[in-house]
């Protein structure tokens, strides 16, 4: 974890609202102010009462309110725990633990961010932090297998420059982000001087690796590993890494040492 990381701590926060989004995805937002917060970080969440599950669970920080305001997470049910998440109302409390975990690097003026389904999560609070600092808005490069996937778009309307793309061609570009990407660096939108902010599934944070590898750009991936306890206790999130930011250890440990990498720092 970074020297200059903030403290981490657990509080209770009391549930505003539970905002459905498509796709079976929601915003959990919570009132309370939340500690600063860098893009990426993410947070430990589980119900005060009736937690489902042995551990809480991880979730990026997607937005951050004013003040009292708290913010938000993107949550999609697919399991007891955030099913128990998705259940909450207005004025039920959560456990939140956090923040936790490397961020994107914040010297990054105008990043190009890619994202497919929920790895969209931490580009909400990046385009946020991006217009108080008086920086261009973010391009978003936003994949779904369908327009039904592309749960919180709408959020970004005034924020960034958003690049739809779907499989099936359902919303925006047809295609993966990969093909987007090229069509982008062709017209110009992107170049290769630029770096890339990743986070999606595997399989795409992949190919988005590939991809600005061959091109010699530079790409930073947020990982979405499973983690269980985020203090880097239970060793269940680690990677296989490379590079001298590890002290010649083979593995790293995501949520201290991530879940931000560089590509090149991750094997495999």
């Amino acid at each position: 974890m970074r020297d200059d990381a903030p403290e981490r701590r657990t509080r209770l926060h009391r549930v505003a609202r539970v905002r459905p989004l498509s796709g079976g995805c929601f915003a959990l937002e919570v009132e309370g102010a939340l500690p600063v917060t860098g893009a990426g970080q993410f947070y430990m969440l589980r119900t005060e009462h009736r937690w489902p599950a042995l551990l809480p669970r991880p979730f990026s920080l997607y937005s951050m309110g004013e003040g009292e305001r708290g913010g938000s997470f993107l949550v999609k049910a697919v399991g007891p725990g955030t099913e128990a998440l998705q259940a909450c109302r207005a004025g039920d409390r959560v456990w939140v633990t956090g923040p936790l975990g490397r961020p994107f690097p914040d010297d990054v003026c105008d990043p190009v961010c890619i994202a497919g389904g929920i790895g969209v999560a931490p580009f909400l609070l990046l385009a946020q932090q991006q217009r108080e600092r008086g920086r261009p808005q973010p391009r978003l490069l936003f994949g779904g297998r369908t327009q039904v996937a592309l749960a919180g778009l709408h959020d970004f309307a005034d924020l960034a420059r958003v690049f739809p793309c779907t499989d099936d061609g359902s919303h925006g570009f047809r295609g993966l982000v990969t093909d987007l990407l090229g069509d982008l660096l062709q017209r110009g939108e992107v170049t290769v001087a630029d770096t890339v902010f990743c986070c999606g599934p595997d399989p795409m944070m992949h190919a988005v690796a590939a991809a600005c590898a061959a091109r010699q750009m530079k790409c930073y991936l947020s990982l979405e590993t499973y983690m269980a306890c985020g203090y880097g206790v239970c060793n269940g999130c680690s990677v296989a890494v490379r590079g001298e930011r590890f002290h010649g250890w083979p593995y790293s440990k995501t949520c201290i040492e991530g879940p931000v990498y560089c590509a090149d720092e991750l094997v495999g």
